[in-house]
């Protein structure tokens, strides 16, 4: 009996054993709970049905459940479906015997299905806006899902569900600028946490990558945090402008990089992005920037673009604000040289600090250097420079230190440069060795064996004017400081406070004298010594254009100088005077100075109520005013010879009159030609040696524009007299004609006859008077002259020769 209750309970567990394994392996097949999966199911939303194959049934006998799966099943909601691979479920073995069926857990898995039809199908079942949204973002994309739902005692589903999914070549379309393909990523949803791994999408034909990308859930928002890799990428600033930040406005563009960043930030049902943070270590391969419109007359830059190379990046945003801090290469011109920077942008507030060490940079040279420096070539070079660039919403700031070339040689320069708005301020120093500096009218030039030191100080107005606050020039043997000179666009001065000049001119003659604004409009010179040879060379031969203006205002100027120089021999003490200027001429002036106890000079302009302007000069020494005409060589005057002029000016013309007394030259080119020609040798001998002497000289000519009309040149003197009349037209022709005649043949004839009509025919047949008439005409540089003997002389001579001896 023993023996057969345990043959008995052998076979029982035995033939138990053999069920449970085959439950537990094979399992049975049964449609008994279909109903209890579709009432699952059904728990998530009534209007959700399931078509339901037979379950299959197995056996989990180390926790007395049974696992319930349907293989292909489908799910329907309001005529959208969604087909799955298969729907498991857990029941416990207890109830399943009790026939009161609970499950506790539900795994759902689906076939491959597109995204897009998976969001559809969603939005069926759910009526959050945002899903609508996500719907029309997205384009493309297949998804297999793993669903695992836990459910309590009273069926209800717990919050550790879990959710894994696999999205393959995803396409995403937010807005216009926020556009994303071939997405695959690996994501596990877990509560309110979404967790993407092996994250892989393109933007712009650019590859991304990410570790892991974090989303978790709260009321209003997803908190997104993460990491994210990228090679070889060329930004076009669609993804920054997403994200508040416009790259491109600020001058970037074609720029390759890679770049390893960890990022967080906060989005909204709307998408809008919040709560920024970036950290990236970026490697930009290549970019371009293009330079503000303003540079583009300073630096000589082929396309107005600046190229970057091989920057490492420290790039940083956090609270709307972008840091960067990088290094590396920078081409403005012809090579690379090193650039390091830091950038700080908030809102529309943009900080630039950098350092760019450059070998060498051209620089566009401005005209009005030109004025300064006549060898200043088109473009000056820096060389060997540090530059150090700030820049921000309102201001710019240059400095730099190096080397400087405007023509031959390189000079020491250390400059500071800042812009506001349109505004420049400059503060320069120069230390020039071998660089010509020239100040034409002052005649001054710098001695190229000292080397002069350079100082500007002021600023700039595209708008307005050009002011330095402070312009030295100092070496050993001189100093030039002006101080407050404004100049406008065309660079003509506005207004100036002080100048302080003391130099010695290209002459070696020491000036020391001292400008002063006393008021508004009207300045003082004082000094002790001023060379005005070149000064009065200019006024002599000055042009009406635009390079002989300087001043824009009118203005008065009053003199008071111990020592004016006229020439190297000539000078003028106590030279004092008042001149009114307008327009850039003179419009009223009276000055007045001593060569000596008994000699002087003055020169006065008045300018009447009709518009007539007259001028009128006299010197006790003609000497150091003619001697400055070139086609008169050796020009001497004696202790009683002057100088006396006055001309009349109205409408554009002007009528003068020009007397010289008791005077001699020792050369007159075309007078030479002349004598030679009528074969007075003897005169032209003289003319070439020891000089001739005229007793008087009168000039009677009218100017208009640059014709000179010459009514009458009356020259009479020991040795031969001129009667000349005609015209010259400045730097195209010379037409003259007139009568020559030896003062021999004059003082016999008048002294031969007592009747002026003795004079005419002579007394006897075959005497008379003879001379020479001429004509010369051309160009200055091609003159042509013919002479004709002369018998008798024309009464206009004869009238104007006895008009002299009378007078004297």
């Amino acid at each position: 009996m023993k023996k057969n209750l345990l043959k008995y309970i052998f076979v029982t567990i035995s033939i138990l054993s053999i069920l449970i394994i085959y439950l537990s392996i094979f399992g049975l097949e049964t449609d008994r709970l279909n109903s209890i999966i579709k009432n699952k199911i059904n728990q998530l939303d009534k209007n959700i049905e399931v078509e339901l194959k037979k379950i299959r049934l197995t056996l989990n006998p180390l926790n007395f459940k049974v696992n319930a799966k349907t293989i292909s099943p489908n799910v329907f909601y309001k005529k959208k479906i969604v087909k799955l691979e298969y729907i498991q479920t857990q029941i416990s073995l207890i109830s399943l015997i009790k026939n009161q069926i609970v499950s506790s857990k539900l795994k759902i898995s689906t076939k491959p299905i597109s995204l897009k039809d998976l969001i559809a199908f969603a939005r069926v079942v759910s009526k959050k806006s945002e899903l609508f949204i996500l719907e029309t973002a997205i384009k493309n994309g297949q998804v297999v899902a793993d669903v695992e739902l836990n459910f309590d005692e009273t069926g209800k589903i717990k919050n550790d569900y879990e959710i894994k999914a696999i999205l393959k070549d995803g396409k995403l379309k937010l807005l216009n600028n926020f556009n994303f393909e071939k997405i695959n990523f690996l994501l596990n949803i877990n509560n309110k946490i979404f967790d993407l791994k092996s994250v892989n999408f393109v933007k712009n034909n650019s590859k991304f990558s990410s570790e892991n990308i974090k989303i978790t859930k709260d009321k209003k928002h997803f908190f997104i945090e993460g990491n994210i890799k990228n090679e070889d990428t060329i930004l076009n600033n669609e993804l920054l402008k997403f994200l508040n930040i416009d790259f491109q406005s600020k001058g970037f563009f074609n720029t390759n990089f890679n770049s390893n960043s960890r990022f967080s930030f906060s989005i909204d049902k709307r998408l809008k992005v919040t709560n920024l943070v970036l950290d990236s270590n970026i490697q930009v391969n290549e970019s371009e920037y293009k330079i503000p419109n303003f540079l583009n007359n300073y630096l000589e830059i082929k396309d107005s673009t600046i190229k970057l190379k091989n920057h490492k990046i420290k790039y940083n945003i956090a609270n709307n604000k972008l840091k960067i801090d990088g290094s590396g290469k920078i081409k403005i011109q012809k090579n690379f040289d090193d650039f390091k920077y830091n950038i700080d942008l908030k809102d529309k507030d943009f900080i630039l600090n950098s350092q760019l060490k450059v070998g060498e940079l051209k620089l566009i040279s401005q005209e009005y250097l030109k004025k300064f420096t006549p060898n200043l070539k088109d473009i000056t070079t820096l060389k060997d420079q540090t530059i150090d660039i700030n820049f921000n919403k309102k201001e710019l700031l240059v400095k730099g230190k190096g080397k400087i070339k405007f023509s031959n040689e390189f000079e020491d320069i250390v400059f500071r440069v800042s812009k506001v708005k349109n505004k420049f301020d400059f503060n320069t120093q120069l230390n020039l060795n071998e660089t010509l500096l020239k100040i034409d009218f002052l005649n001054f030039e710098k001695n190229p064996k000292l080397k002069s030191q350079i100082k500007i100080l002021g600023s700039y107005d595209a708008k307005d004017s050009l002011y330095f606050k402070n312009l030295s020039i100092i070496d050993n043997d001189n100093k030039l400081i002006i101080k407050n000179i404004f100049l406008d666009q065309d660079n003509f001065i506005e207004k100036l406070d002080e100048a302080n000049l003391e130099f010695f001119d290209n002459q070696n003659r020491k000036n020391n004298i001292i400008l002063k604004k006393v008021k508004e409009n009207e300045y003082q010179i004082t000094g002790l010594s001023f060379n005005a040879e070149k000064l009065i060379d200019n006024l002599l031969t000055s042009k009406k254009d635009k390079d002989s203006k300087f001043f824009k205002n009118d203005f008065k100027l009053n003199l008071d100088l111990n020592e004016v120089y006229l020439d190297s021999v000539n000078i003028i003490n106590n030279l004092k005077g008042k001149l009114d200027i307008e327009n850039n001429e003179i419009y009223a002036a009276n000055i007045f100075g001593d060569f000596d106890n008994e000699n002087n000079l003055k020169f006065t302009i008045n300018t009447n109520n009709s518009g007539e302007k007259i001028t009128t000069l006299f010197s006790s020494r003609a000497k150091p005013l003619v001697n400055r005409y070139k086609f008169i060589k050796g020009f001497e005057d004696s202790d009683e010879g002057y100088l006396d002029f006055y001309s009349l000016k109205k409408n554009g013309v002007s009528n003068s009159k020009l007397i010289i007394d008791n005077f001699k030259v020792k050369e007159i080119p075309v007078l030479a030609k002349l004598l030679a020609l009528a074969s007075l040798q003897g005169i032209a001998d003289l003319l070439t040696g020891e000089g001739i002497r005229f007793s008087d000289f009168e000039m009677n000519f009218t100017n208009k524009n640059k014709l000179m009309t010459i009514q009458e040149l009356y020259a009479i003197g020991p040795a031969i007299s001129i009667l000349i009349e005609g015209y010259i037209q400045e730097d195209n022709i010379i037409s003259l004609r007139g009568t020559l005649v030896p003062a021999t043949t004059i003082n016999r004839s008048i002294a031969s006859i007592p009747l002026l009509g003795d004079l005419l025919i002579g007394k006897k047949v075959g005497e008379g008077v003879f001379g020479v008439s001429f004509k010369v005409k051309g160009p200055p540089k091609k003159l042509q002259t013919t002479v004709n003997p002369i018998k008798t002389l024309t009464p206009r001579f004869i009238t104007r020769t006895l008009e002299k001896i009378k007078k004297d």
